[in-house]
């Protein structure tokens, strides 16, 4: 068996985090409405082009909101998913780290996967800002090989990334392991976790006793791993699961210059774009045909040519002029709206 699964944790006023690219008070409406979107989205390519595999939806929301007029609830259970709601145990005191609180959900999810999958099944857990292009057999079929499947962002020993370097995270491996590390361990996104029931048990089994390490190493005021992507790096190379072995499939592929755009035309060819960029541009200005089954995205075989016309709306392998006049007329709508509040 095969889940393909994503996750959507609604932050309550007063427990409020940053996440810089798409601004607002995460606990508002506008706010989730963005990765609602993203969640429609992201089960629709599913949908679309892996049609027999089991689709799950993690929340902590007990009822599924319409978003821009458009019964979502519904339309996820037209699609066949499952809506999960699942408790969030691993919650970062307040002052662990500035943003990306919620990150740590996925750490439930990976228990989740623990809990339910089959030593041979694979689950797929991304980022609600990731669109399948392609059918998941040849990452489920690597997922087998593997155990896990693991994407080595290719970050250098001393960039920043959530607070941590490469170098400096190599420096807690060495004190919770006793042992150097020497060169820098990688750091593996968090966008993805693919993972065999059999390695999904043996990395839940591991992941609690580093956490409880983690919150201790805050109460002391020590370097600490600040989200989950900087633990399940750790927990990877402590289970010997190989690094980099997602990359042929995914790439987080930047859109906007002001984070160091990155894309490219072989980006068109793969299997899974994770598009931070487009939550509030080419994502949101995909929504509607998404939600239309008389649309392209539904009619059209998903093919090269379907591909062509899904990278034309989220900006792979480039950016339209006529995409880059809409992105700046949507940034100077959501400006607008936050000065009116």
């Amino acid at each position: 068996m095969t889940v393909q699964a994503t996750w959507l944790y609604a932050e309550r006023e007063g427990e409020e985090s940053v996440y810089p690219q798409v601004g607002g008070r995460s606990s508002s409406t506008w706010f989730q409405a963005v990765y609602w979107r993203c969640v429609a989205i992201f089960f629709a390519s599913a949908a679309r082009t892996s049609p027999d595999a089991r689709r799950v939806l993690y929340t902590n929301v007990p009822t599924v909101p319409d978003v821009d007029s458009h019964d979502l609830g519904a339309f996820l259970e037209a699609l066949g998913v499952e809506v999960v709601v699942r408790p969030f145990t691993y919650v970062p005191p307040v002052g662990y780290y500035g943003s990306w609180r919620n990150q740590f959900y996925v750490l439930d999810l990976l228990d989740a996967f623990a809990e339910t999958l089959g030593d041979d099944d694979v689950g797929v857990l991304l980022d609600s800002d990731c669109v399948w292009t392609q059918p998941a057999d040849a990452l489920v079929a690597a997922a087998r090989r593997h155990g896990a499947l693991t994407f080595d962002v290719g970050l250098g020993p001393d960039e920043w990334q959530n607070g941590l370097t490469r170098r400096e995270m190599g420096a807690i491996y060495a004190d919770l392991d006793g042992a150097p590390v020497d060169p820098p361990p990688p750091y593996i996104g968090g966008e993805l976790m693919a993972t065999t029931g059999t390695t999904a048990r043996a990395l839940a089994e591991a992941a609690r006793p580093v956490w409880e390490e983690m919150l201790r190493r805050h109460a002391e005021g020590l370097p600490k791993f600040n989200e989950e992507a900087h633990l399940l790096s750790y927990l990877y190379r402590r289970l010997g699961i190989a690094e980099g072995t997602a990359n042929p499939f995914i790439e987080r592929i930047y859109t906007s210059l002001k984070d160091g755009k990155n894309v490219a035309p072989e980006h068109l060819g793969l299997m899974l774009w994770h598009l931070p960029n487009e939550k509030r541009y080419g994502l949101r200005r995909l929504f509607p045909d998404v939600m239309d089954p008389a649309s392209w995205f539904w009619t059209g075989t998903p093919d090269a040519a379907w591909r062509h016309r899904l990278g034309r709306v989220l900006g792979v392998p480039r950016r339209t002029p006529t995409k880059a006049l809409l992105d700046v007329s949507a940034a100077l709508r959501d400006k607008a709206r936050a000065r009116l509040g």
